[in-house]
């Protein structure tokens, strides 16, 4: 369960550092910024338990490093998205 917060640790300071690194306007808020980059933290750090097993009071630095990566790959995917969003303009369906 701790190396879980840790996992969710490593997210939220991707997530800020994100904003701090890309200061231009954006799309999202920063507590969502933050809370994509805890999903992604998490879900890198489950996906490296696959390669690098838990162990108790231990962390391999790839369960660190790939819990980093995540975080990375989904912010940067969800700003991807909401740039091509913006590149094709909001779309009102009504007449």
């Amino acid at each position: 369960m701790s190396k879980l917060v840790v996992f969710a640790l490593i997210g939220l300071v991707a997530g800020a550092a994100a904003r701090v690194l890309y200061p231009q306007r954006q799309a999202t808020h920063i507590l969502a910024t933050m809370l994509l980059g805890i999903a992604g933290a998490l879900l890198g750090g489950l996906i490296s338990w696959i390669y690098w097993p838990p162990v108790e009071d231990l962390f391999h630095p790839g369960n660190l490093l790939l819990a980093l990566l995540g975080a990375g790959v989904v912010i940067a995917c969800s700003a991807g998205f909401a740039y091509a969003r913006k590149l094709i303009g909001y779309r009102d369906s009504s007449p």
